[in-house]
């Protein structure tokens, strides 16, 4: 996904905020290669001391955002309690989406493209879109596309829930919203 939106839009500039195991990065290094494109590339994580709330961000702006923060108490990033994933409520992890998606949409190129990718959650029966809150915030540009990305290999999909809950549907997408900045 991240390789055909930087070709769609003809991305010269990349930017990803929680880089994680680098995939970003490495798809604009074979971008470069394979297509002989100069993309420039720029990464940062909690991981390596960069804090999506309140670290500085690039002065430079870039064509492309790809931001895929971490999911609100479904995988244990770290115990860091500036990692998204620790919020102690939807309502807190909501609220902070929104602070870092409005913050790296002010590094966001005109026509530029900040991609967020994210899913929903479920846990002890209850639903929750994780982006709900994420798709009326106009301070993040106007909302182009949203994408609905199959996921494969996920942890419900080894499991019976029959006996549970016949009516349980496994999560298996993801959204990836498309806000422009106009």
């Amino acid at each position: 996904m991240i390789k055909d939106l930087i070709l769609r839009f003809n991305c010269n500039s990349v930017f990803d905020p929680s880089e994680g195991g680098k995939t970003t990065r490495d798809v604009v290094n074979g971008i470069n290669i394979h297509l002989k494109k100069g993309i420039i590339y720029e990464g940062r994580d909690l991981m390596s001391g960069f804090d999506i709330l309140t670290s500085k961000l690039p002065k430079e702006q870039f064509d492309l955002i790809w931001y895929h923060p971490p999911y609100w108490d479904i995988i244990h990033y770290s115990d860091d309690k500036r990692d998204l994933s620790n919020c102690q409520n939807l309502d807190e992890y909501e609220q902070k989406l929104n602070i870092s998606c409005e913050r790296l949409f002010k590094t966001v190129k005109t026509k530029g493209v900040l991609a967020v990718l994210i899913g929903d959650k479920r846990k002890n029966g209850n639903y929750d879109v994780l982006m709900r809150k994420l798709l009326t915030n106009t301070k993040i540009g106007q909302l182009k596309a949203l994408i609905i990305k199959i996921q494969h290999n996920t942890k419900s999909s080894y499991r019976k829930y029959n006996s549970i809950n016949p009516f349980f549907i496994p999560i298996k997408h993801e959204y990836c919203l498309i806000p422009f900045r106009v």
